[in-house]
C-alpha cells in the first residue's frame, strides 16, 4: 500500500514509551512524520483526523492493566478513514492485561484498522530498580526491527488482505480503569518554587502559582514532578508507597520480560 504520512503518537510521562515509539517510527524516516505528544495537556485536548493512506503509530503505558483515563478520553477524538494503526503498549515488567485490547476497541470504532501490535517493558514508575534502564539497547533494537518489518509488510500488502491481529487482553475488560491511588504527591521544605513540576505535569494538576497546591483527584501519580524537581522536594506519601513497592513490585525485579510483537 502507498503511504502518504506517518503520525507518531505517545503518552510518555517518563519518556520511556516515547523512546520505543521513536525507534519504531525511525523505520519511516523518509516519509513526512508528525509527532503527537499526548503527554502535553493542551495537545491532548485536540482532535486528530487521519486519512486512508496515513499510518498511525501509537504508544501508551499500562496503568493497572488499562489505558490511563485521560488518554482513553483523548483517543475518542482520533478519527480515521480505514487508517492503518500500529498499537504499542508499554508496562513496568508486570503485565499489560487489557491495555492493547482497549486501544484496539477504541480506535477500531474510530475508523482505524490495526495492522501490527507490540508490547515493550519500560522502567517502572513506582520502583526505579524494577526494569531499571529499560527500554535498553536490546529492546530498542527489537523496536527498530519491528518498525522495519511493518514497513516491508505494508509495502507488499493491501490493508484489507492483512490478517486480523490476535491482540492480548479481554473484552469485556477484566481490569477496572485506575482512578484511585493509596498514596499522593507531597512537597517538603526544600521546594524553591521553580515551577518546573507544574510545567512537567501532564494533567495540569499542580498550580502554576503555588507548587504545593496539587489537585490529587486529577493527579495520575506518573512521577513527572518528582523526576524533574531539582531539590528533591516532591515525593509520594511514604508509608503507603513503600508498602506498594515491597508487597507488589519488588518480586518483579528479578524477572526480565522481553518485547513481543505481531504483524497482520
Amino acid at each position: 500500500m502507498k503511504l502518504n504520512k506517518i503520525y507518531s503518537a505517545y503518552f510518555s510521562p517518563g519518556n520511556t514509551t516515547k523512546k520505543v515509539i521513536s525507534q519504531i517510527s525511525a523505520s519511516f524516516e523518509d516519509y513526512p512524520v508528525e509527532s503527537i505528544n499526548l503527554t502535553d495537556f493542551e495537545v491532548r485536548q485536540g482532535t486528530f483526523n487521519m486519512k486512508e493512506n496515513d499510518l498511525l503509530i501509537i504508544g501508551v503505558p499500562a496503568y493497572g492493566g488499562r489505558i490511563p483515563t485521560p488518554v482513553s478520553e483523548c483517543l475518542e477524538r482520533f478519527h480515521g478513514i480505514n487508517t492503518p494503526v500500529v498499537l504499542v503498549g508499554t508496562y513496568g515488567n508486570r503485565a499489560l492485561d487489557d491495555t492493547l485490547m482497549e486501544m484496539k476497541m477504541i480506535l477500531c470504532e474510530k475508523g482505524f484498522i490495526p495492522v501490527a501490535a507490540g508490547s515493550f517493558v519500560c522502567q517502572h514508575t513506582f520502583l526505579s530498580d524494577c526494569a531499571l534502564g529499560r527500554p535498553d539497547e536490546a529492546d530498542l533494537a527489537i523496536a527498530k526491527e519491528f518498525g522495519d518489518k511493518i514497513r516491508e509488510r505494508l509495502r507488499l500488502a493491501v490493508i484489507y488482505d492483512m490478517k486480523e491481529l490476535d491482540i492480548p487482553g479481554s473484552y469485556p475488560y477484566t481490569k477496572q480503569p485506575m482512578t484511585s491511588f493509596p498514596f499522593s504527591v507531597e512537597t517538603n521544605e526544600y521546594c524553591i518554587y521553580c515551577m518546573l513540576c507544574a510545567a512537567a505535569c501532564p494533567m495540569e494538576a499542580i498550580s502554576f502559582s503555588n507548587p504545593r497546591d496539587i489537585n490529587h483527584d486529577a493527579c495520575i501519580r506518573c512521577g513527572s514532578c518528582i523526576r524533574v524537581c531539582p531539590t528533591q522536594a516532591k515525593s509520594f506519601t511514604k508509608e503507603p508507597f513503600e508498602a506498594l513497592q515491597n508487597n507488589l513490585l519488588r518480586p518483579l525485579c528479578d524477572i526480565r520480560k522481553e518485547p513481543w510483537y505481531t504483524i497482520g
